[in-house]
C-alpha cells in the first residue's frame, strides 16, 4: 500500500498517449511501476470502450475504466457496469439542431444493449475525421435519416458531432444556450484525429445532466470514496471536474490555461513523456 495514494486516474489522449495515439516506453514503464506500488489505476477517457480497448492491451490494464467522458463504467473485459443515458428529449433537440445545419448527429450507444457502437442521424456526408476514426478503430454503426428510426432511442450515452471549428463552434454555443443546465456540454478541438487527417476538427459532445469523469468515479467507489487518497492527471475540458475533486491534481503542459488553472501541478508535454515525469515527481518518489 502506498503511504499517500490509493488511486490514480489517468486520461488517455493528450496525457499518456502522444499525438499519434501511441504510448512511449517511458510512459508505459511509469504506468506499470505505479501499479506495482499497489495503487489502483483507473483509465478515464473521452473515448468509448471500443475505441480504446487496444490501449488497455498495450498498458496491460486489468482494472476498471471510465469511458465516453464519464457516461460509462466498464470492467476489465469491457462489460458495462454503469451507464448514464442522455434523456431522449435532449437527444432530439441536439439532433434537430445539428441536422438542420447540415451535420451528422453521432449518437454513442451502450454496446451491451445495442448492436452497434453508434447510430448516425442525418443524410449529409460523414466528416472525413469521423470516417477515419471509425475505420481506424473498427467501430460499428448504422445510419438513419431521422431520429425516429434509431432502434435504441433511450440508450444514448453521448450525442454530438464532428466538423471544422468555424462551422461547429457557433452551433455548439447555441446548444449551450438552449439546453443550459439540462445537460453537460463540451466542445473543443480533437487531438488524435486532427493529427491523422491533417486538419483541425472540432468536437461537440452532449451528455446527461451532471455527467463527468468525477461523477462516475464517485459512483464506482460509493461510500468508500476518499478524494484525499486520489491522484488525477489529464489535459482536457472533460478532466476539469476530476482535477477539482481529487486530492492531487496534475495537468499536462499541453493543456489550455483554463484546464491548468484547476490543477495543483503542471507536468511536461504529452509529446515529451510528461506523464512519466509526473509519476516520478509526485507519486513514485513519495
Amino acid at each position: 500500500m502506498h503511504p499517500h495514494w490509493d488511486t490514480l486516474i489517468v486520461d488517455l489522449d493528450g496525457t499518456i498517449l502522444n499525438k499519434a495515439g501511441e504510448i512511449s516506453e517511458r510512459n508505459l514503464l511509469a504506468f506499470k511501476e505505479v501499479s506495482n506500488q499497489g495503487i489502483e489505476i483507473i483509465i478515464a477517457t473521452g473515448r468509448c470502450y471500443a475505441e480504446c480497448s487496444h490501449v488497455m492491451g498495450w498498458l496491460g490494464h486489468k482494472g476498471v475504466s471510465i469511458c465516453a467522458g464519464g457516461s460509462t463504467l466498464h470492467n476489465a473485459s469491457g462489460k458495462t457496469i454503469e451507464a448514464s443515458y442522455v434523456p431522449f428529449e435532449i437527444v432530439q433537440e441536439v439532433s434537430n439542431l445539428l441536422t438542420a445545419k447540415g451535420h451528422r448527429c453521432l449518437l454513442l450507444k451502450d454496446i451491451d444493449i445495442s448492436e452497434v457502437q453508434y447510430v448516425l442521424v442525418g443524410e449529409v456526408e460523414l466528416h472525413d475525421a469521423s470516417k477515419w476514426w471509425f475505420d481506424e478503430h473498427d467501430i460499428s454503426y448504422i445510419e438513419v435519416n431521422q431520429l425516429e428510426d434509431d432502434p435504441w432511442k433511450d440508450k444514448t450515452v453521448r450525442a454530438g458531432a464532428v466538423a471544422c471549428e468555424l462551422m461547429l463552434d457557433p452551433i455548439a454555443r447555441n446548444i449551450e444556450l438552449q439546453l443550459r443546465d439540462a445537460a453537460t456540454i463540451q466542445h473543443w478541438s480533437a487531438v488524435t484525429s486532427s493529427e491523422a487527417t491533417g486538419s483541425v476538427v472540432h468536437l461537440l459532445e452532449v451528455f446527461g445532466k451532471n455527467v463527468s469523469k468525477l461523477s462516475m468515479l464517485k459512483k464506482y467507489f460509493k461510500e468508500s470514496f476518499n478524494k484525499d487518497r486520489v491522484v488525477a492527471i489529464g489535459d482536457g475540458l472533460n478532466d476539469v471536474e476530476l482535477l477539482k475533486g481529487v486530492g492531487l491534481s496534475i495537468a499536462m503542459d499541453n493543456a489550455t490555461d483554463f484546464v491548468k488553472s484547476h490543477a495543483q501541478h503542471v507536468c511536461g508535454h504529452h509529446e515529451k513523456d510528461g506523464f512519466a515525469d509526473a509519476m516520478v515527481t509526485w507519486i513514485l518518489s513519495t
